[in-house]
């Protein structure tokens, strides 16, 4: 027997996975729970199969004591455990799988296991329950709270489609490129926007990816290049630091009120996803370091621990409270208290969104302060860093996006501000 650990890397990071070779005709290949971005690839040391130490990943220490764990566990089970019949690969994958990702409960799996169905639907039910609780081979991570509820909206607009067409059982051998357009001009009929319809169809490709390679179907539609994920770049607004000082600066005498505006000027500032920051906002963890403090958090849909800097700004606000944070609000309640605070301070510039809509080109205009939510304090953090010289994969660390390419998607700057930031480079000068 031999077993080792690798990188796979992919476009956007690198996963760590698990090589067992038993007897001469089996090799079971299966995920760990860890993977790195690219850039931190080169850390990773083929020979002794454990990250390189110095690094610049957070949870280094973590993952090598994982590493030297789980090796230990494998060697040990697979050269003391004599009922493992070599011959029998399914029981030894089982067995791999779970010490490489402990499970909750073998009945609840088999039991989860019987359900899985050639029907999209019933399969599609069976992914989101067991990925809820089980490693997904795609992150190597337990779908997330978020996830899963974008997951279940999905299935529930096929399963609206399918009600509508009056299509009682449907098959992964039914998904064909018919069955996709008319997919697409249900969406559009019921003035779906062209990214939520593109979001369900990327969950509905994941389903298929996956049924398929368990082999239920052997329907490879989904591999052609018209059955695609669509998206398109919305102009959502930012708040501009200088219109984030005014909100700071507005006289508020209501205490709950005040509660508000300082959440959401935090959140402008770290640039924490809102279920991040609302779940830091009721267990406040602050760390000192390099003469700054800095909040620590694991961020839930990475799971990865992230220490952010905190600017003068969000200093002044605890300065005010005691060294204490504003308590916890929900996000829906913040959502509506924030915008007549951002008209009291003057933010009330006519905007215009334009998006695609029931498949045709929308135009809303509104005073600006309307369209902004707490996801516009995300928004807002990355395209002022972004504006002030912050490189991306410094602006990447603290906001956990997984790639260049979607923290790209956050950041609203103008061509002017955009040719402005090119044009500070020494290279101009």
């Amino acid at each position: 027997m031999n077993f080792k650990f690798k990188l796979r890397k992919g476009k956007s990071k690198a996963t760590i996975i698990s090589e067992l070779r038993y007897g001469t005709n089996i090799r079971i290949r299966i995920a760990t729970p860890y993977s790195l971005s690219v850039t931190s690839a080169k850390y990773w040391h083929p020979k002794n199969q454990l990250l390189k130490i110095p690094n610049d990943i957070l949870e280094a220490d973590q993952i090598n004591n994982y590493l030297n764990l789980t090796r230990t566990k494998i060697y040990t089970e697979f050269t003391k455990n004599t009922s493992i019949s070599i011959a029998d690969k399914n029981q030894i994958t089982e067995k791999l799988r779970q010490i490489i990702n402990p499970i909750r409960n073998s009945g609840e799996i088999k039991q989860q296991d019987s359900s899985r169905s050639k029907i999209v639907l019933n399969y599609y039910k069976w992914y989101i329950d067991f990925y809820s609780n089980n490693n997904s081979p795609n992150t190597g991570r337990v779908l997330s709270f978020g996830t899963v509820k974008t997951y279940r909206n999905a299935r529930r607009f096929l399963k609206d489609y399918l009600n509508f067409r009056n299509i009682k059982s449907f098959h992964f051998e039914d998904i064909s490129k018919q069955f996709y357009y008319d997919f697409i001009l249900y969406a559009q009929k019921c003035d779906y926007s062209r990214n939520y319809v593109g979001s369900m169809i990327q969950k509905l490709k994941t389903i298929i990816q996956s049924a398929y390679d368990e082999d239920l179907h052997s329907n490879g539609e989904f591999k052609k290049r018209y059955f695609r994920k669509f998206h398109e770049e919305v102009n959502h607004p930012y708040l501009t630091d200088k219109e984030i000082l005014a909100l700071h600066q507005l006289e508020i005498k209501n205490t709950f009120l005040d509660n508000v505006r300082d959440i959401f000027i935090i959140a402008c500032y770290t640039g924490l996803r809102i279920s991040d920051l609302m779940a830091f906002l009721k267990n406040p963890k602050i760390e000192l370091f390099n003469n700054r403090n800095h909040i620590l958090i694991t961020q839930k849909k990475t799971k990865k621990s992230v220490f952010i800097p905190l600017k003068k700004i969000v200093t002044s606000i605890l300065e005010k409270r005691n060294g204490k944070f504003p308590p916890y609000i929900h996000q829906n309640i913040i959502n509506r208290e924030i915008k007549p605070l951002l008209r009291s301070c003057g933010i009330t510039d006519m905007y215009q969104i334009e998006k695609t809509v029931g498949g045709k080109t929308f135009i809303e205009s509104k005073p600006k302060y309307k369209f902004i939510s707490c996801h516009s304090a995300r928004r807002s953090f990355c395209t002022n860093a972004y504006n002030s010289g912050v490189p991306l994969q410094d602006i990447m660390t603290f906001s956990g996006h997984s790639s260049e390419k979607m923290v790209l998607l956050y950041i609203k700057a103008s061509a002017k501000e955009k040719a402005k930031r090119a044009s500070d480079h020494e290279y101009f000068s």
